[in-house]
């Protein structure tokens, strides 16, 4: 077999969990490319447990975003990567912190996509390609395609997570879930991106008349906002899950539900990920950006005025929302 040009390679993708998501199609393809190397990834601990392990990644190295100005533990990191060897390393945040992780790795060859921030160009040369204003996901894989890589067709590798599957199943049957049901996530990062919570609880209401279960996610920080959907929707058909499911369970929640309805979240691209339908509801952040992608079944609804600090969340009335939801339960 030919030597294929690169043998180790460093992937820093380290934050948030959207963006690590966005960065998996890149990792299908580049190795897709590069079967035979070796190819570590490193990400922050709170969004590592999507990552697949082997044949996609050989390595995860977790990097301590708490010590990340601490000069004991940037001595130590430089330390493990330098062993490591790396030919290539592929910088797809192009920020200060992961400039500093590129710079310490002492990889050979440093590149990285080509939106490059805070001074970050000064370590890894920026890519720019056909797609430079379009989609993140395609903004990366331009990078790839700098590398070689079939950009045509990917797939996003998520971690096998089939005992996941197991305990939802069981927290779905104890709680009444018997057949098909929508997962809902009401909160994200950022006020202004958020959907009233009373929108959330009359489409649950809307949803429970129809006899569909609605199954309320998040992070444990939430947990009131799963209460009020609750009140506002006092019946068996909605059930509060937030804060008990971690990210691979969350992932089998998605997997197996017939919709996903959410704003722009974290949790929204894992559904995408995992080719549920879904209806993404944007506002100030625009979808042709960070949107869902590569996904037949998703669907976007836009507030009225939409891209701006200042657009109204609330002007996505929950009946367009609820007749969608219906439509697409219907197919």
């Amino acid at each position: 077999m030919k030597e294929t040009p690169y043998q180790n390679i460093l992937i820093i993708k380290m934050s948030s969990l959207g963006d690590v998501i966005h960065a998996l199609p890149s990792l299908y393809v580049l190795r897709k490319t590069y079967p035979e190397a070796r190819i570590t990834w490193a990400v922050h601990p709170a969004f590592g447990a999507l990552l697949p392990g082997k044949p996609w990644i050989d390595e995860i190295y977790y990097v301590d975003r708490k010590r990340i100005k601490d000069w004991s533990y940037l001595k130590s990191v430089r330390q493990d990567l330098h062993s490591r060897r790396f030919d290539l390393v592929i910088d797809l945040q192009m920020i200060a912190k992961s400039a500093l992780i590129a710079a310490l790795s002492g990889g050979r060859k440093k590149i990285g996509y080509w939106d490059a921030r805070e001074g970050s160009f000064l370590v890894s040369h920026p890519i720019k390609g056909p797609h430079q204003h379009g989609h993140i996901i395609e903004q990366l894989l331009d990078v790839m395609a700098y590398l070689r890589c079939d950009t045509s067709h990917f797939e996003f590798p998520v971690h096998p997570h089939d005992e996941e599957k197991k305990s939802v199943r069981a927290m779905l049957a104890e709680a009444g879930v018997t057949g098909r049901y929508v997962v809902i996530v009401p909160g994200t990062r950022g006020e202004h991106k958020k959907w009233p919570i009373e929108n959330w609880g009359n489409l649950a209401a809307k949803l429970a008349e129809e006899n569909i279960y609605t199954v309320i996610s998040g992070a444990p920080s939430e947990k009131e906002m799963g209460e009020t959907i609750c009140r506002l929707s006092p019946s068996s058909y909605t059930v509060d899950l937030i804060g008990k499911t971690d990210l691979l369970e969350l992932a089998a929640l998605d997997e197996m539900a017939s919709l996903h309805i959410s704003c722009d979240t974290g949790p929204l691209h894992i559904a995408n990920a995992m080719q549920t339908p879904l209806i993404a509801l944007f506002g100030p952040t625009l979808p042709d950006r960070s949107g869902p992608y590569g996904n037949p079944g998703a669907d976007v609804l836009l507030a009225e005025n939409p891209g701006k600090e200042t657009t109204d969340m609330s002007t996505i009335a929950v009946d367009d929302v609820f007749r969608l939801a219906m439509k697409k339960l219907n197919e």
